[in-house]
């Protein structure tokens, strides 16, 4: 970073070998600026890549070159053509008002194997509306030989929502629409609705329908995600005119540490252990799928190297006795580390106890509780209802009557403490 902005070089080179024992290796390098105005608002970015050869794949490229024989043959496939220079231009505006954001962005590129240059120009727009938030965008490209195409689209998406998360699990569906216009009229039209469901948001679903006018042809397809705390599990299923296609996978991760054996539903390179000790029930980042076990850990896994993540334990559906004394922490790792975060708990058992002074009024709110050894174990409630955390039952408590004039009633337990009961505190 520097005061005119940020700067970064990148360096990259690869190396594939395709079943046919076809070896391409290539080198790329990218150089991008980045620019935020703080009086405005404005982002701006620029950002410059050099392919040095024909040769360059990056992943996506190698599988689709080693299975080329069962696609149709595309003009622009870059295995085929390579990438030899592209130039890239965004800036976005935020508009004052409330009345939405607009962005404009320019592409410039050329390659090993075709002369002249491609260039798309984009202009957008986005706004919302209550919940109701819509996109319109127009776009214009020009091949290597100069051949113009225009095209526009205009996007909208509606969420629904019920349960309030307290009474009822809160669910959501939504619902999108996407409309694609080309300077001969209709293009294309693609509607999809995607839900979150289960007591632990656990299910993600979606179905979707999408029409093609220039092959007058229609496709319908629909993926569910089911996550637990140690696996996802995965499926689709998509069908058009010619074709029909399935899929399904399951993920889990196995951690090994110290502080015992963790499965979870995923694991990357970076990743963090959350100790919550003996906070069972507690989910992480609005993860409620993802929940502490009964020790109180759980392994969470979307951290992003080299930045701030902020980790939150949320107790709301917990229906442990442990006290959670602060439920946020702040990591920056390195990529590849392991992150142990520890939370601070008090495990000791929660006890509530009904008490009044000998001539029936209340104790006064916010005065502590002491034991007989006057360490402090709790506070007075609302309604003279007395809150203590302990190991063991105590003997007995003490509760101040006038800090002041440093009086005190006590109440005795005979090795039991009953939460029905009302005691009087002498």
């Amino acid at each position: 970073n520097t005061p005119l902005g940020a700067i970064s070089f990148y360096a990259a080179r690869s190396s594939s070998k395709l079943n046919n024992d076809t070896r391409h290796e290539g080198t790329s390098y990218q150089v991008a600026y980045n620019k935020y105005l703080v009086q405005t608002a404005t982002r701006f970015s620029v950002a410059a890549w050099r392919y040095a050869s024909q040769d360059y794949r990056t992943f996506s490229d190698h599988l689709y070159e080693n299975d080329k024989h069962y696609h149709q043959s595309d003009y622009n496939d870059f295995y085929d053509i390579g990438r030899k220079n592209s130039l890239s231009a965004n800036i976005m505006q935020p508009l004052s008002n409330n009345l939405g954001n607009v962005s404009l962005s320019a592409l410039w590129r050329n390659y090993w194997g075709r002369s002249g240059n491609a260039k798309d120009y984009q202009f957008s727009y986005s706004n919302n509306w209550q919940h109701i938030s819509y996109t319109f965008s127009a776009s214009q490209s020009y091949d290597e030989n100069n051949k113009e195409e225009e095209r526009f689209n205009l996007f909208i998406s509606i969420p629904f929502y019920w349960g309030d998360d307290i009474a009822k699990t809160r669910h959501q569906i939504n619902l999108s629409n996407s409309t694609s216009f080309s300077k001969d009229g209709y293009s294309s039209n693609n509607t999809g609705i995607t839900g979150i469901a289960g007591e632990h948001d656990q299910l993600n679903y979606g179905i979707y329908v999408n029409q093609q006018q220039q092959n007058n042809d229609t496709s319908l397809g629909t993926n569910l995600s089911w996550r637990t705390p140690i696996a996802i599990i995965d499926g689709s299923y998509s069908h058009s005119k010619n074709a029909w296609q399935s899929g399904g996978s399951i993920s889990s991760g196995l951690v090994v540490w110290s502080g015992g054996i963790n499965i979870t539903n995923q694991l990357s390179d970076t990743f963090a252990i959350l100790d919550a000790p003996g906070l069972e029930g507690a989910h992480i980042n609005g993860q409620k799928y993802n929940r502490t076990n009964s020790k109180g850990q759980v392994v969470y896994d979307p951290i992003i190297p080299h930045r701030e993540n902020h980790l939150v334990l949320d107790i709301a559906n917990s229906e442990s006795e442990t006290e959670l004394q602060g439920n946020r922490q702040i990591i920056a790792p390195y990529r590849g580390a392991v992150s142990y975060v520890q939370f601070t708990t008090d495990q000791r058992k929660p006890w509530y106890i009904q008490a009044l002074r000998p001539d029936g009024s209340p104790l006064t709110f916010g005065y502590d509780v002491l034991d007989l050894q006057e360490n402090n174990i709790g506070v007075v409630g609302q309604g003279s209802r007395l809150f203590i955390r302990v190991d063991e039952i105590p003997t007995g408590i003490k509760v101040a009557l006038n800090d002041e004039q440093n009086l005190f009633c006590s109440i005795t337990f005979q090795h039991v403490i009953d939460e029905n009961k009302t005691y009087i505190c002498q």
